[in-house]
């Protein structure tokens, strides 16, 4: 290969490893002496000597970093997948308690005879693909083949609408409300290592009432405020989705089972249906995700002087929320919802 090649492919290399290397047999087979080339090159003589005898014996793909599979593993292929499923079952166990590498280290030293260290049993679960998360609250009386059912949604919808309706002509919202008020949360925050900054909290108990409701489809949305959340209110709220429909157009409303959540409210609207949610569902419903936003980005640190000054805060955090419709449609949009592929 001619130094002209070589240098070419130096530069179409990305990898700087590989690039020196190509610049050290461009040189050599310009004549320079090794101890030239590592001075140049700002690297050690031991491995210029090392790629030139690669290349002169096996040519210029010797060059190339080659796979280093490292050291085997102690355990069979058979065994990695019995620790799998251990870690599997007890990370799903409703007995309580917190799985740690110590317990995993003692399941492979009983079943295996193979003693791990900590930082190798942290090393092999990382392999193994599981990682240290925060698991998701859920209540014992969750029904998980009722989610499963409930997401068969294009039938749910065609049961409980109007049958003269097209499927193209329904838009899917999501309701919820959430109580905001001076018993306010605190988050991380950005700081210097070794400190922990304070975050007011407040020991008053004012609040306010948001009911919000989305549209993943267009991003719509709407919103309420109020000091209490009651039948009333939520024929207010219905009220606003139904005006915002478009003539010939059909809302379908989804909300939780909660008290107030009537399927007879949708009665007093022509453009309107209610679906409700399976019983202790609500990671079934996108709102939630949005009352977290605004908790994390708008609302948490911070104290409230009183209801007007809730009222005031939440207005500006759900407008803030609302600003970007690309925002409200990648929190909130889910695929089960699609009705028209």
């Amino acid at each position: 290969m001619s130094v002209a090649e070589l240098e070419h492919l130096a530069k179409k290399e990305k990898r700087s490893r590989i690039k020196v290397r190509y610049l050290a047999i461009c040189h050599f087979l310009e004549g320079k002496s090794r101890t030239e080339i590592a001075r140049y090159l700002r690297v050690a003589r031991g491995s210029v000597n090392k790629w030139v005898t690669l290349y002169l014996t096996d040519g210029i793909d010797s060059l190339k970093d080659t796979p280093n599979p490292g050291r085997p593993s102690r355990l069979t292929p058979q065994q990695l997948e019995s620790v799998a499923a251990f870690v599997k079952e007890r990370s799903s166990s409703t007995y309580g308690g917190r799985l740690q590498a110590k317990d995993v280290g003692e399941f492979i030293h009983t079943q295996f005879g193979v003693e791990y260290e900590g930082r190798n049993v942290y090393r092999l679960l990382h392999q193994l693909g599981f990682s240290w998360i925060t698991s998701r609250s859920k209540h014992p009386k969750q029904n998980e083949e009722a989610q499963r059912l409930f997401k068969n949604f294009l039938m749910e919808t065609i049961l409980n609408t109007p049958g003269h309706l097209p499927l193209d002509r329904i838009d899917v919202w999501f309701q919820d409300e959430a109580r905001f008020g001076q018993q306010n949360t605190t988050t991380r925050v950005w700081a210097l290592k070794g400190s922990r900054p304070r975050a007011i909290k407040q020991q008053q108990f004012e609040y306010a009432y948001l009911f919000g409701a989305v549209c993943p489809s267009n991003g719509k949305t709407e919103a309420l405020i109020t000091p209490c959340s009651n039948k009333e209110v939520m024929i207010e709220h219905l009220s606003l989705i139904s005006q915002t429909t478009p003539l010939g157009r059909h809302a379908v409303v989804i909300m939780d089972g909660a008290g107030w959540h009537q399927l007879s409210l949708a009665d007093e609207f022509d453009n309107l249906t209610i679906i409700k949610l399976p019983p202790y569902s609500p990671e079934l419903n996108p709102v939630e995700q949005v009352w977290q936003w605004m908790r994390q980005n708008e609302l948490a640190n911070r104290c409230f002087d009183g209801y007007d000054d809730i009222v005031n805060q939440c207005t500006k955090a759900w407008n803030s929320f609302r600003s970007e419709r690309s925002r409200v449609k990648r929190i909130c949009d889910r695929d089960w919802i699609n009705l028209v592929s």
